[in-house]
């Protein structure tokens, strides 16, 4: 238990480290679409579509959170696998890293969540410019109205797109590598322990079950927090992690 308490708490390290390393750069991108949406609106005043390159720009930077969230707890369970005399090559595994991160991004509601950032990035454009057109603004003063608002849509929506899209990446990518290793595993849920974590998460707290088996969560069966298959009301912004434990 001292183990998988130890590996919770380095998790939850890992997974700060990287929310607050991507929330940065998500924001960044939906800002820049939004200032080229308010550029084109402000030139034509016309409600503008969506820069042809803000989704290839948003794929690759889901692509680099995945990679950099399933090589981080990859690398914690081969540490894991290790530290009790199974020696694994890290190097052997990068590889298998980066496939998984594709393997992450191709899944349908990865690609339905990236599709849908990129059209509520243009929704916020449209509504905004509809509320001051109803208020009889000028085209000048929309552009400067919403203009001021950028940076906080962008740093709002940034923090709660990285959390989910680094932890459920991060989750699939320990259950992907547990399941390579070939060693008899048994899995943990572990609730992030604040105000802020659902109730049917934090009663899911400490629940085991074989490697291969999904955890019973809010009444759906989840492989890992975040799972892809999981409802969004039970996936998005989740913070709560897994440990796994060898049997044999």
């Amino acid at each position: 238990m001292a183990r998988s308490l130890s590996s919770a708490k380095r998790q939850q390290i890992q997974l700060r480290k990287l929310e607050r390393e991507y929330r940065g750069k998500v924001a960044a991108e939906i800002a820049r679409a939004m200032r080229l949406m308010l550029d084109a609106y402000a030139r034509t005043g016309s409600i503008p579509n969506l820069p042809e390159e803000t989704y290839p720009r948003l794929v690759d930077l889901w692509r680099e959170m995945a990679r950099s969230s399933i090589e981080a707890f990859g690398n914690d369970i081969v540490d894991q696998g290790k530290a009790i005399g199974r020696p694994l090559e890290t190097k052997s595994f990068f590889d298998f890293f980066m496939r998984l991160a594709d393997e992450w991004l191709g899944m349908e509601m990865i690609r339905r969540r990236i599709t849908s950032v990129a059209e509520t990035t243009r929704a916020n454009i449209v509504s905004q410019v509809r509320i001051g057109q109803s208020e009889g603004l000028g085209v000048a003063q929309i552009s400067q109205r919403i203009a001021k608002a950028v940076p906080s849509i962008s740093t709002q929506r940034g923090a709660l797109i990285a959390r989910t899209e680094t932890h459920g990446a991060a989750n699939f990518g320990a259950n992907k590598v547990a399941q390579t290793i070939g060693f008899t595993l048994q899995k943990q849920w572990v609730a992030a322990e604040d105000h802020r974590t659902r109730p049917f998460h934090a009663a899911a707290n400490g629940q085991k079950v074989d490697m291969d088996q999904p955890f019973i969560v809010g009444g759906e069966m989840l492989m890992y927090p975040g799972d892809e298959a999981g409802s969004p009301w039970n996936t998005i912004n989740c913070r709560c992690t897994v440990t796994y434990e060898v049997m044999d």
